[in-house]
């Protein structure tokens, strides 16, 4: 696998190219080009897998590079690195059909971080494209239960009333379903991305606006179209429908862009981080997810709620750990696994710090053991 960095200062090149660990991340070819116009000649001359490329550069921009390289090497995944905390330039970047956007001044742990999700996303669809007997199960027409066809008119009302977590929830555990079931395929996938695009459809007439305007701002209808690959890729398309449905609803409700304010993005990671409490959520995710940038996200957290972001996952993931405790018998080491702990040990010490009992004794004491 080959990698381009593109970035007119040549440090940043130079320290980037040294200081990342290529091997670890099995990367065989790095390549650097200063320009625009190199990088173009890299392209050409050589096979690439990622590009890395700078926003801001003298000539032609990162932006303008990456929708050329889309239009000549579709296959290449492109990582934009920018010191700009501009939601204009996210907009730009996910528009193009990016992978993902880091900001500068950034660590190397968080650029190879970014990295190794793209590298795994890319081993995904290799291995569809190359199993051939493998990727002719995955498009054939299977059968599944009625329930369990995604429903637009349904999700379409939901949107309408803004019950956006609903719709969310719905799609989330129909690919658990669909996967558990074996039914998981290329076409019911692609059902789930019309049923959702129909829903949108009919909310946006509801609410008389064309759904057009929908993909003005992160990415095209194509785009969401094409987000069929993998699970991953289909709820990271689905979270962007919804985040600029809602945005739009926002603004036509008579408030600008500008107005989705910082009260409403900390809300929105709190509902997140409620939606996901089978994992651990980094601060840069949640502030990435809100689109602020990560120093100022967690001053703005801790205003907003009085805890720093950590900590405040830490205290939910405990309270949610207690109510499994004191309302069920599931085994302790399962709940550790639903709060998003893979080590027990760590689960444990993190609770009884927070709750003030071991998990054992909350449990005794609440009459469930």
């Amino acid at each position: 696998m080959n990698i381009l960095i593109v970035d007119d200062q040549e440090k940043i090149l130079e320290a980037t190219k040294k200081l990342v660990d290529w091997k670890k991340l099995h990367i065989d070819g790095v390549y650097t080009a200063a320009s625009a116009d190199a990088a173009r000649e890299i392209l050409e001359q050589h096979p690439v897998d990622i590009m890395l490329t700078d926003i801001e550069m003298p000539g032609e921009d990162g932006i303008s590079l990456q929708k050329w390289a889309a239009q000549n090497y579709p296959y290449i995944y492109c990582i934009f690195l920018t010191s700009h905390a501009d939601f204009s330039y996210a907009k730009e970047a996910i528009r193009g059909g990016a992978f993902d956007y880091i900001l500068q001044p950034a660590s190397i742990e968080e650029i190879e971080e970014t990295l190794e999700r793209c590298i795994q996303t890319l081993e995904e669809r290799k291995d569809i494209l190359q199993k051939s007997d493998r990727y002719e199960k995955l498009t054939e027409q299977t059968d599944y239960p009625e329930e369990r066809k995604p429903d637009s008119a349904r999700w379409g009302k939901w949107l309408i009333r803004g019950d956006y977590t609903l719709v969310r929830n719905q799609l989330v555990n129909l690919l658990r379903l669909a996967d558990q079931d074996g039914y998981l395929t290329i076409p019911y996938r692609q059902q789930m991305i019309h049923a959702l695009l129909e829903a949108c459809s009919v909310a946006c007439y509801e609410k008389k606006f064309e759904l057009e305007k929908l993909f003005t701002g992160d990415f095209t209808y194509e785009n969401m179209l094409g987000c069929y690959h993998t699970d991953k890729e289909l709820t990271d398309g689905m979270d962007k429908m919804l985040y600029l449905y809602k945005k739009l609803v926002a603004e036509t409700e008579g408030r600008e862009e500008g107005s989705y304010t910082v009260q409403e993005r900390i809300r929105e990671v709190i509902r997140f981080l409620d939606e996901n409490m089978d994992r651990m959520v980094s601060r840069r995710e949640a502030a990435k997810y809100v689109f602020l940038n990560e120093d100022y996200f967690s001053r703005m957290f801790r205003k907003e709620t009085g805890m720093g972001f950590k900590e405040y996952q830490l205290k939910l993931k405990m309270e949610y750990a207690g109510k499994l405790l004191s309302s069920t018998t599931m085994p302790v080491t399962l709940i550790a696994s639903k709060a998003g702990y893979e080590n027990f040990t760590n689960f444990s010490q993190m609770f009884k710090k927070v709750m003030g009992q071991s998990p054992t004794e909350y449990r005794k004491e609440k009459g469930k053991e």
